[in-house]
């Protein structure tokens, strides 16, 4: 039956199957497919449905609520509706369809009127339950309208760009604090978080001047940027998450620069989080340089690479705050990019298209414009240059009145792993935890996204559960 599907979708349902080849190739790339009754479908990264031809894209919180592809069924059977009406379809289901749903909103479904209530979505309920045998719940669940969204939000007097994906209400929040400063996640998020919206409630925030702020909001500050205004920041959105979700608490997750503000909110505010986890853990940062130093020298050593060793010695003694220069740490990262422990364990400019520019220029969430003003450090000279130098976690305390647990990549010499474990050993807190990522550098979205997800939704989540159930 499924050969002949297919056969028919290619032949009588040719248009609409055309037009949905045309949607995979322009949405589709690195998502999850799989086949369903012959359908070919994609969890793509919107929160709705639509069934074009022989292809079915569906959004996470469909995936997730109901009984097992329960709405899944509903877009199959617009499928079948391809089949009945053919070239007519896109007139007689697809059109409509579209703007039915354009039109359904939070406020019809809480006033009891059915997303299904209407043709052509009754009728595809009556099809798709028919071949599949799954039924299709009577509304549509709540979490589409509430838990799947991209927008602005006013912080410091400066608009800023969040985006909200989870699939049920009662999950926690986790507010992700991007790298950098100036490295958003935002439009890399659709590679890795789509395990952690089952758990949590997951809010990617793109920081001042970066990503889509900068966007909407202008890639230059009108004032020096400086730590506390970011962590203010994070502050008023924090207590906007709360508000707007009706949360006592949310968890936190640093990475990198994200460490320097989420280690700050952790220590300052422990009212309002349930938990802090940090990631590409920022240790001491003169301890950081000289652990880099003796690391490659070394190796560079053992290797017998005289070339490489002399040129680490040229730089000269770039942990030295007082002698510190962009020209020094650019030096420095380029080691750390070409040896494979920066940002990813990959090499070269064709591993930084494959891994990096590829995937994001197919995020959904980032236009263009967005693109260029991915990377917003060129903002934050005051950070870079004078606060990130001196930093040390130690200053701030390793007695915490809320969980902590760290997680790192075991080949990190950016954020140097074997500091971040004499840091959680120093750590105080009511729970803590280590865990690491094998062969993985300083960022686990490239490296190690299937060993966070199972960390995230395993045993972490295991662990920090009891704090909000509780």
């Amino acid at each position: 039956m499924a050969v002949l599907y297919v056969f028919l979708q290619l032949t009588w349902g040719i248009i609409q199957s055309l037009l949905g080849l045309y949607i995979l190739l322009k949405e589709g790339i690195g998502r999850e497919h799989f086949w369903f009754h012959g359908a070919y479908v994609t969890r793509w990264d919107h929160s709705g449905g639509l069934s074009v031809g022989m292809f079915i894209f569906v959004g996470n919180p469909l995936m997730e609520n109901g009984e097992e592809y329960a709405y899944l069924t509903h877009e199959y059977g617009h499928s079948i509706q391809s089949l009945i009406y053919g070239p007519l379809y896109l007139l007689i289901v697809g059109i409509p369809s579209s703007r039915w749903g354009s039109s359904y909103t939070l406020e019809k479904l809480n006033q009891g009127i059915s997303y299904f209530s209407v043709f052509p979505e009754n009728q595809a309920n009556v099809l798709g339950e028919k071949v599949t045998g799954i039924k299709v719940p009577e509304h549509v669940p709540e979490e589409l309208f509430t838990l799947y969204k991209s927008y602005s939000v006013n912080l410091g007097g400066v608009d800023q760009w969040i985006s909200v994906k989870g699939t049920k209400k009662e999950n926690p929040i986790l507010l992700v604090l991007h790298g950098g400063p100036g490295s958003t996640l935002m439009a890399l998020s659709y590679m890795y978080q789509r395990p952690w919206e089952k758990y949590y409630t997951v809010v990617n925030w793109d920081q001042r001047c970066s990503g889509k702020t900068a966007s909407i909001s202008g890639v230059e500050s009108p004032v020096e940027l400086t730590s506390e205004i970011i962590i203010n920041d994070a502050l008023e959105l924090t207590d906007y998450l709360r508000e707007t979700f009706h949360k006592d608490k949310i968890i936190i997750l640093g990475h990198s620069w994200g460490t320097f503000l989420g280690v700050n909110l952790a220590k300052r505010y422990p009212d309002r989080y349930i938990a802090y986890i940090s990631t590409g853990t920022m240790v001491d940062s003169e301890k950081e340089y000289k652990y880099q130093y003796e690391y490659y020298k070394n190796k560079f050593t053992e290797e017998g690479n005289q070339k490489k060793l002399d040129n680490l010695n040229s730089i000269g003694e770039f942990w030295d705050i007082s002698n510190r220069d962009e020209k020094k740490m650019l030096a420095v990262n380029k080691i750390l990019i070409d040896e494979g422990n920066s940002s990813a364990k990959i090499k070269g400019v064709w591993a930084a298209l494959k891994y990096e520019i590829f995937p994001m220029l197919r995020s959904t969430e980032y236009k263009f414009k967005d693109h260029l003003n991915y990377l917003g450090y060129k903002a934050y000279p005051h950070v870079i240059n004078e606060e990130m130098p001196r930093f040390k976690a130690e200053n701030v305390g390793c007695e915490y009145d809320i969980p902590v647990y760290y997680i790192e990549g075991d080949e990190d010499i950016q954020t140097p792993y074997v500091l971040a474990q004499e840091l959680y050993e120093k750590t105080v807190a009511p729970d803590k935890a280590f865990y690491t990522l094998k062969n993985c550098a300083h960022c686990w979205d490239l490296d190690a996204p299937e060993q966070m997800a199972e960390i995230m939704c395993g045993q972490l989540y295991d662990r920090v559960k009891q704090y909000f159930e509780g």
